[in-house]
């Protein structure tokens, strides 16, 4: 299932990325509702609201720091039969996968989804920015409201034995 989720995310976002890269050029933009929400397209050579964008050898760290994150996510993928824990992990790994797929294709991410408040506007971003996001999100909330959800996760065992218990009485 964790494999259907990933597929399906990760289409969604090449999918609407491609729709943006094709229609809008820089600088244009399609106003959704008015002084809140528009889709522009912008590229970002760095992480997370530009982070490392300006330094060369950023795109290649970012790169190889996605990748490797993303091959530990699916070693945990198929290593836990936690249903959350899965949810989670497939929701980070399409995120990770779809900004990479970016990052290998053109060099930089490819960000259009753009909301002000007021004269507050909020870094752009894209559907595998909300997978990270969400799946992030709920992360945290798993660790917070079900104690064995990390062990799960983490592949721990989490019963404890006492010692003792396996002595044979005299």
């Amino acid at each position: 299932m964790a494999a259907i989720i990933v597929t399906i995310l990760l289409t969604l976002d090449q999918l609407t990325k491609g729709l943006v890269e094709r229609f809008l050029g820089p600088g244009e933009s399609i106003v959704v509702i008015s002084d809140f929400f528009q889709i522009r397209m912008s590229k970002n050579t760095g992480a997370a609201w530009g982070f490392l964008s300006g330094v060369s050898w950023g795109i290649h760290i970012l790169s190889l720091l996605s990748f490797l994150m993303s091959l530990l996510i699916i070693y945990w993928i198929k290593g836990t039969e936690d249903k959350k824990a899965r949810l989670v992990m497939a929701l980070i790994l399409a995120g990770s996968l779809g900004n990479l797929i970016d990052r290998v294709r053109i060099g930089a991410v490819t960000d259009f989804l753009m909301f002000n408040f007021g004269s507050y506007y909020f870094p752009s971003f894209n559907v595998a920015d909300m997978c990270i996001t969400i799946g992030a999100g709920l992360l945290i909330l798993f660790a917070i409201i079900d104690k064995h959800f990390v062990n799960n996760l983490l592949r721990i065992d989490d019963t404890v034995s006492t010692p003792g218990a396996d002595d044979d009485a005299a």
